[in-house]
C-alpha cells in the first residue's frame, strides 16, 4: 500500500485530533512551530458562513517533533474567534500549542467535515499563503463546534511522516 493511502487510512480510522494522532503516530509530543497570525475580515461567499468582514484569524503552522524537530505537518487554518472560548486564540497566538492539544484540554466537542480535496490552497480561504511543494496528502476541512462552524483548516503530510507509515507489505494499523 503506497504511503499516501496507508496515511489514508491511518487518519479514516482515528476519531482522535491530527495532533494526537501524530503524536501516538510518531512516538514524541508535537508542538507548533513557525507559527503565523494574522487578523483578517471574512470574504464573501466563505466556508463559514459568516457575513463578509466578520473579524477572522488566519494562522499558519509546521507540526514538529518536540524532541526531534522533525517538520510532519504543515497547516493553514482560519478561525471564527467569536465562535470559540476567549482564551482559545489567546493560547494559540503566544504559544507553540497545536489547534489539537486546545480543543482537547479545554474539552471542546467539535465534528469535522471534510471539503473538497485540493493540493491547492483556496485564496478566498487561506489568502496567497504557499502550500508545501513536496507532500505526502493534503486535505482541507471544517471544524463545527456545537454545530456551528469554527475554523477551516488545510493540511499537508509531509515526508518526514514516512517512516512511521509502515513498510508497503507491514501495511499500518489505526492508533
Amino acid at each position: 500500500m503506497p504511503a499516501t493511502s496507508r496515511l489514508e487510512h491511518v487518519l479514516s480510522e482515528s476519531d482522535a485530533t491530527v495532533t494526537a494522532l501524530l503524536e501516538d503516530l510518531v512516538g514524541e509530543p508535537v508542538e507548533a512551530t513557525d507559527r503565523r497570525h494574522r487578523a483578517t475580515l471574512a470574504a464573501a461567499p466563505n466556508l463559514l458562513g459568516v457575513a463578509p468582514g466578520h473579524p477572522l484569524l488566519h494562522r499558519s503552522a509546521v507540526l514538529c517533533g518536540a524532541t526531534s524537530g522533525q517538520p510532519y505537518l504543515q497547516a493553514q487554518s482560519v478561525l471564527v474567534p467569536s465562535r470559540l472560548p476567549g482564551s482559545f486564540c489567546r493560547q494559540l497566538e503566544t504559544g507553540p500549542v497545536p489547534i489539537g492539544h486546545l480543543l482537547t484540554k479545554d474539552g471542546i466537542r467539535f465534528t469535522r467535515s471534510a471539503l473538497p480535496k485540493s493540493d491547492e490552497l483556496d485564496p478566498s480561504t487561506f489568502g496567497d499563503a504557499p502550500a508545501p511543494v513536496v507532500h505526502l496528502l493534503a486535505r482541507r476541512y471544517r471544524i463545527d463546534v456545537d454545530g456551528v462552524p469554527a475554523m477551516v483548516i488545510g493540511e499537508w503530510f509531509l515526508p518526514a511522516l514516512d517512516p512511521f507509515l509502515g513498510s508497503p507489505s507491514e501495511g499500518v494499523a489505526a492508533p
